[in-house]
């Protein structure tokens, strides 16, 4: 028994996606994924990360481990606090079904792939000469 195809098809179950939605999503390779699904290989930490991402699981679930199924948060540092536009996200992101979490997350690493709407702290932008 590979425990990680049994997860990634119990995902997949799950959330109601097909094989080629999560080629869609992960941009992995139709062999590859199939070879995954199969139990041939084990995903790389790459693809692992993908398929754990589209499927809105824990990395560490998927590869069989004794952990709840849904990723957790970072827990923020003591006497840190969330700003009102973070606590609406989060809100609203609550709100969503699994299908509209995954495609916020996309969304999300798509605009910070882009690299314009990356955040520059205060520092790197004093370091270039980008500064306001």
């Amino acid at each position: 028994m590979n425990k990680t195809s049994d997860r990634l098809k119990e995902a997949m179950r799950i959330r109601d996606m097909k094989q080629v939605d999560l080629l869609a999503r992960t941009g992995i390779n139709k062999g590859a994924m199939s070879s995954y699904l199969a139990g041939r290989y084990e995903p790389k930490q790459k693809n692992l990360h993908a398929l754990a991402r589209a499927l809105s699981v824990s990395e560490a679930w998927l590869i069989g481990l004794d952990v709840p199924m849904e990723p957790t948060l970072p827990t923020p540092a003591a006497g840190s606090t969330l700003s009102k536009d973070q606590e609406e996200l989060l809100c609203k992101y609550d709100s969503l079904n699994d299908e509209g979490k995954a495609k916020v997350l996309d969304y999300t690493s798509d605009l910070v792939a882009v690299g314009r709407y990356e955040k520059v702290s205060d520092e790197q932008s004093t370091v270039s000469g980008t500064g306001a």
